[in-house]
């Protein structure tokens, strides 16, 4: 059963797990690792960025056109950005630039990896790694397929209309068909990100745990990471003032705080898995 204090638990099951995602949050020092996380990742998004700006060069791919794919997730300033600093990377591209970027696209992914990994733990109090080399293999493994998801998401999004425009003109596919996919490619990628994140909780235990103990979290997490997303974009575009209060690092501040709030979602996700078991379990053991 839960540790809970002094304090006498909800009777509704509801409130109840309100009340234990409460205490997690700050008996885990959520705040702290969401922190940690949104450091790791803040540090591999520009060596991503130049990676991404050189395989983008190889497959002819437009950025602009993909940013604008996530105009409603990110606030404005953040994607023009980012825009500006392919741009520039992609005019001042060399060998030496593409081999910086393809080592710490893996290099700080994979330090964000063991931060989430360590959180996710955590959530399941269960500890150190058993084993140290294991836990580095399946930080590896989880990278590499963070990488080529990435790759995919982007493939579908930008290649993937391309293809389409490309059969309509010459091959006369039907226009409702090019319809359909570019509705049915946002699913195909949130299925994608619901694999990739239900590995990462799957990877992060010692032993397997059960579907029903790990996909709850995962939905909620992808849910709320969508919901603060759009509601953090409305904010910034509408009423906050980032760039009159901290200049040209504004940008950056949008950046860092939107990466905290994506973290802390995440890291929330094990919690709440954590507390559905706990819940669970003290249901058993009063029949």
């Amino acid at each position: 059963m839960e540790d809970t204090g002094l304090r006498p638990l909800p009777q509704n099951r509801l409130l109840r797990g309100a009340y234990l995602m409460t205490q997690r949050y700050w008996g885990h020092n959520v705040g702290i690792q969401s922190a940690a996380l949104s450091f790791y990742l803040m540090f591999a998004i520009f060596p991503m960025l130049i990676f991404l700006n050189a395989l983008l060069g190889m497959l002819h791919m437009d950025v602009a056109a993909l940013l604008a794919n996530f105009d409603e997730l990110l606030p404005a300033s953040v994607l023009n950005f980012a825009n500006a600093y392919l741009e520039y990377v992609g005019q001042t591209s060399s060998a030496r630039l593409l081999i910086f970027g393809l080592v710490f696209s893996i290099y700080f992914p994979m330090r964000a990896t063991n931060a989430l990994m360590r959180a996710v733990r955590n959530a399941y109090h269960l500890g150190p790694p058993r084993s140290a080399l294991r836990h580095i293999a399946k930080s590896l493994i989880y990278t590499a397929l963070l990488i080529v998801t990435i790759i995919l998401t982007l493939t579908l999004m930008t290649v993937g209309e391309m293809l389409l425009n490309y059969a309509i003109v010459h091959f006369h596919l039907p226009e409702s068909a090019a319809e359909l996919w570019s509705r049915m490619r946002f699913p195909v990628i949130a299925a994608l990100m619901y694999l990739n994140l239900f590995l990462l909780y799957a990877l992060s235990q010692d032993t397997h745990q059960p579907r029903e103990n790990i996909y709850p979290g995962v939905l909620v997490s992808l849910g709320a990471w969508i919901l603060v997303s759009l509601c953090y974009s409305f904010y910034v575009e509408h009423f906050a003032s980032y760039s009159l209060v901290y200049g040209s690092i504004g940008t950056a501040i949008v950046l860092m705080i939107w990466l905290y709030l994506s973290a802390t979602v995440l890291i929330m996700g094990a919690e709440l898995n954590a507390t559905i078991i706990s819940l669970r379990k003290e249901r058993w053991s009063l029949h």
